[in-house]
């Protein structure tokens, strides 16, 4: 029971959303209807400015990582061996980007986790998040669109957590490859309006209806 309040608590830090609240305070705006209509970063940078932007990144990317950081020190000196530790640990992220991804304050909607995801990942999987983030940037760099560079990453996600641990002569644990081959498949769903923009040719790219700079 006391893993549930820990969990609920996880989810609700997850279920903050920084997107709307920049948008509303600062921007004087409801992000929920301007551009895609998304509160994540790279609809209040296109709608608000490059700064509006980067600080909705920080504050989810914090959030995901704050999470992580809880768990491992809630977990620090729990009876779990080091295995269970390591996959609680890893499901209170899977948590909190469930929790971006359906807010409980907006009534279970939310953004598409990019940012907190990266959040969490930078804080348990490193390496992972070091060349999840190349694949990011090298995709935007060549398009300079955003929903692209992260379906592109989220696809390649999962088999990271297979070949990372390979390429260092360890053997993966299959329970967080599935927790996070589940959470990139329901992210890449929640993908799927840039899915069929990205087919028709209509996806814009971040510097597209940027009011300011």
């Amino acid at each position: 029971m006391f893993y549930i309040g820990f969990f609920i608590i996880i989810f609700l830090i997850g279920s903050i959303p920084f997107g709307l609240i920049i948008s509303r305070y600062w921007l004087k705006i409801d992000i929920r209807n301007e551009g895609s209509g998304n509160i994540g970063m790279t609809n209040v940078m296109r709608i608000g400015g490059k700064w509006p932007g980067i600080l909705t990144f920080l504050l989810d990317f914090g959030k995901g990582s704050l999470a992580v950081i809880l768990s491992k020190i809630f977990f620090l000196n729990s009876e779990l061996n080091i295995e269970e530790k390591l996959i609680f640990q890893n499901f209170s992220a899977i948590i909190v980007v469930l929790g971006h991804v359906f807010s409980i304050f907006l009534r279970f909607k939310g953004g598409k986790g990019i940012s907190t995801l990266f959040g969490v990942l930078t804080i348990l999987h490193f390496n992972i998040a070091i060349i999840a983030a190349i694949i990011w940037a090298g995709i935007f760099r060549w398009k300079n669109i955003s929903s692209l560079s992260g379906i592109t990453m989220l696809s390649s996600l999962p088999f990271l957590f297979l070949l990372v641990p390979w390429i260092k002569n360890e053997s993966p644990v299959s329970t967080i490859f599935l927790l996070f081959l589940m959470l990139s498949l329901l992210l890449l769903f929640k993908h799927k309006d840039n899915f069929i923009r990205l087919i028709r040719g209509q996806e814009k790219n971040l510097t597209n209806n940027n009011r300011k700079n």
